[in-house]
């Protein structure tokens, strides 16, 4: 469930100017258990930034070797197969590369 689902399943926000006795400033997820629409308040989902799950910045150990791409041979070897392959395995091959270079 998306963090937008989440919000739009609450009342609504509850600023100064429609606050009353009964709903006051910040009770807008007090009636979400009640009605059935959740468990409370939402948590903010900050362990993921994209929709397929892929965390920015994370290192993922063994990518290389899962393209089917090594980085075993001279940088102009690695060049041409860098222009050859697309895709995940051209990416792979053109880190090797850079790797190689001393770009890192």
């Amino acid at each position: 469930m998306l963090v937008s689902e989440i919000l739009n399943e609450a009342v609504g926000i509850i600023t100064k100017q429609n606050a009353t006795k009964d709903a006051p400033i910040g009770s807008e997820f007090a009636n979400v258990k009640k009605l059935g629409l959740g468990s409370g308040k939402p948590k903010l989902l900050t362990n993921e930034n994209f929709k397929d799950g892929k965390v920015k910045g994370k290192s993922r150990p063994g990518r290389v070797k899962r393209a089917g791409a090594s980085c075993k041979g001279s940088v102009s070897s690695l060049r041409a197969k860098a222009k050859k392959y697309s895709g995940e395995k051209g990416k792979m091959y053109q880190w090797c590369l850079n790797m190689k270079a001393g770009r890192k």
